[in-house]
């Protein structure tokens, strides 16, 4: 081990020159380059005269054992695009007459305990980490990393019982199995991450001692992975829109959300129960529209939190339970999104829209909405989850006006219904609404905007379009409830999304934009006689993702899922039930993915220009009944994807078809496959019969006993 001191003011760091090295304070140069081993030192006299200077590290990275700026007379700039430091032992910046430069991640990886790291305000331009088997550091000054993520891989972490230093960065992350101590003493913690902010995920083998600290994450769109560990206060202090989400079954002290000063809807999603032995705030945000949301990250399953005391204010709620001794927790404006219980939820209520002219669903102020129709303006009237919004027949707001949904906010029923000769639009901008009660359109309504509308309601929820043509995706996300058309409904977003819940299409006819997905909750797609319409081309039409939670019923009447898309469109089925008729109803190639049952199959394009079904190679689609044919003026192909055959099965009876042109394909399972007198065998085919099927046995006899 050896000292090494900086002379000469400018110079580079690297693993080889000597010029700027000396063994003692302002000796010659030509010391060796310092290794891990040395303790490097910049004083008075790094520089000549009280001139500034600049220390350019060029090696991937410098190393010391103590690094110490102290007693520089002149500025001091350690520099190094991206060039790292490791240190040691020690770690010592002056408060003054020190800046650095370098942005590499500083690495801390002493074996043995004692060590210090005294910044005394200057911030780390990347990240840094402390990685030694068996090293110990303790702060002994604020460490800030700003816009830098801070590790602890091996070794302990102290941040000074005696000082209570401040932390400052991007992020924290301890997630790995190594033994490593954190203690956090009084200390305050500053994260402004919009990714993961706290990192202990993987806890195991971790100490961790929360002390009486305080850690608050400002990001807006932050990750609290508390690894299942028990905190003092933790605060998510954005106010702006925020999504923020805890994982790991914590336990904290306080836990907080400030409220929001813009407008907005924040979040706060939860992957675990949570315990809060003192208080568990949300706060009021400037206006009763701008709340905020607690709820499971995944909906239908319950996360409990535990609490001593709650502070809710113009709070929803989904898929929470409040135990403990704040349970029945209550709150100023409190709005149930379904699966919640241990909270005392506001009275469902009616209220009117207000505004005289184009407005904002949530406004500032006194708001956009009054307990009557015509009412004064009261913004404690904003509609929550579990209410009716209703529009008036005429003035509030003016004929002519645009409404606007301007967050995604838990809405109950919407009633448009007494708009009709007054016209009024309804736009939902780049927001996502989700639906717990009914939609009701009037025939004076325009729908306009884009994101998604998910209706959420856990009951039988109904929507009437009066013709009226939705621009925005659909989803249904509904567990145990159903959402049931009350006329046919067309939208012309990108998707409709079946998550949970059923969709009855109640003998009506639902285009359902470019195409139709299942999610992966337990759904029913229900007919009862009507038609989802897959109207454009896609690489997935139709996705459903097997067979797994995934019905369909027939209901009343015969359903249908009618391919209309031109050129090219994908039905891909995932191996399951169809109890309804797949028609390719447009022209192009219709493609079936997976081993599917379907009651029928039609081909009812009938427009000029060639048209097929294709199915993919090593499957089996199973049909109850078979109607696909072609025209004379056009035949229906029927092949596989790829250079392989596929397998059509039907149980018994015969089918009867013509006018198809058919290659790669077994036709089995009992029925007889009459493929028809004008269809074409296009090789590699078997059990089909290329004939017209025989006449009905006795069909002879009966006509002649007819006329004897």
């Amino acid at each position: 081990m050896a000292d090494r001191y900086w002379i000469l003011g400018t110079g580079t760091w690297d693993a080889t020159s000597t010029t700027n090295w000396s063994a003692s304070s302002g000796g010659a140069g030509g010391a060796s380059v310092p290794t891990a081993a040395d303790n490097v030192f910049f004083d008075a006299n790094s520089n000549v005269l009280a001139t500034a200077f600049t220390v350019t590290m060029a090696d991937t990275p410098s190393v010391c054992n103590y690094f110490t700026a102290s007693g520089l007379d002149g500025t001091m700039t350690l520099a190094g695009a991206s060039i790292g430091l490791t240190v040691s032992g020690n770690l010592t910046f002056q408060a003054t007459n020190f800046t650095r430069s370098y942005t590499g991640t500083t690495t801390f990886n002493a074996t043995t305990t004692g060590k210090t790291v005294t910044t005394n305000g200057v911030a780390f331009g990347g990240p840094v980490t402390f990685d030694g088997v068996g090293g110990g550091w303790t702060l002994g000054s604020a460490l800030n990393a700003t816009g830098q993520t801070i590790t602890v891989t091996n070794g302990s972490l102290d941040t000074s019982s005696s000082g209570n230093y401040a932390i400052t960065a991007n992020s924290f992350a301890s997630s790995n199995s190594n033994s490593r101590t954190i203690s956090l003493n009084g200390s305050t913690l500053s994260f402004n991450s919009t990714a993961t902010a706290w990192n202990m995920a993987t806890s195991t083998n971790l100490t961790f001692n929360a002390g009486t600290s305080t850690i608050n994450c400002s990001g807006t769109t932050p990750v609290f992975a508390g690894g299942g560990l028990t905190y003092y206060n933790v605060a998510f202090t954005s106010t702006a829109v925020s999504t923020t989400s805890i994982t790991g079954a914590n336990t904290f002290n306080n836990l907080s959300i400030t409220g929001r000063t813009t407008v907005g809807f924040g979040s706060l999603s939860c992957s675990a129960n949570q315990t809060i032995n003192g208080t568990l705030t949300v706060s009021a945000g400037t206006a009763s529209a701008y709340r905020i949301m607690i709820a499971s990250n995944t909906i239908g399953t319950t996360r409990t939190l535990t609490c001593a005391a709650v502070s809710f204010t113009d709070t929803d709620f989904r898929d929470i339970t409040i135990a403990g001794a704040a349970s029945p927790a209550s709150g100023t404006r409190l709005g149930d999104c379904k699966g919640n219980s241990g909270i005392t939820f506001d009275a469902a209520k009616t209220v009117f829209f207000r505004a005289t002219g184009s407005a904002s669903w949530g406004g500032t102020g006194s708001g956009s909405w009054s307990a009557t129709s015509g009412g004064a303006l009261d913004a404690t009237q904003f509609p929550l989850a579990q209410d009716t919004a209703v529009f008036p027949a005429a003035t509030y707001p003016a004929s002519g006006s645009t409404t606007t949904i301007n967050a995604s906010y838990n809405i109950g029923t919407i009633d448009m219904s007494l708009r009709t000769s007054n016209t009024m639009t309804l736009t939902t901008g780049v927001s996502s609404p989700s639906i717990y009660g009914n939609w009701i359109n009037g025939t004076g309504i325009t729908i306009s905007g884009g994101g998604t509308i998910t209706f959420a309601g856990r009951g039988s929820q109904t929507i009437t379009s009066s013709a009226t043509t939705f621009t925005q995706d659909i989803a249904i996300s509904s567990p145990s409830g159903s959402v049931t058309l009350q006329d046919a409904l067309l939208t012309t977003g990108v998707a409709t999304t079946l998550s949970n819940g059923t969709l009855d299409l109640n003998g009506f006819t639902y285009t359902a934009g470019i195409r139709f997905t299942t999610g992966t909750g337990t759904k029913n797609l229900t007919f009862n006689g009507g038609t989802l319409v897959c109207p454009n081309p896609n690489t997935s039409s139709f996705s459903n993702f097997g067979p797994s939670n995934f019905t369909t019923t027939a209901g009343t009447g015969t359903g249908t899922i009618s391919m209309t898309g031109a050129t090219a469109k994908t039905f891909s089925g995932g191996g399951s039930t169809f109890n309804c008729t797949l028609n390719q109803g447009g022209a192009g190639a219709l493609t079936i993915t997976g081993s599917n049952t379907f009651s029928n199959i039609t081909n009812t394009y009938k427009s000029t220009g060639a048209t097929s079904i294709l199915f993919t190679a090593g499957t089996t689609s199973t049909f109850a009944d078979w109607n696909a044919s072609g025209e004379s003026t056009r035949l229906l192909t029927i092949g596989s994807v790829t250079a392989a055959s596929h397998t059509l099965s039907k149980a018994s009876g015969t089918v009867s078809a013509d006018f198809l042109s058919i290659s790669r394909s077994t036709a089995t399972g009992g029925a007889s496959w009459y493929a028809g007198a004008n269809s074409t065998n296009g090789g590699n085919n078997s059990g089909w019969i290329f004939t017209a099927p025989p006449a009905p046995s006795g069909s002879n006899s009966n006509f002649l006993m007819f006329f004897q």
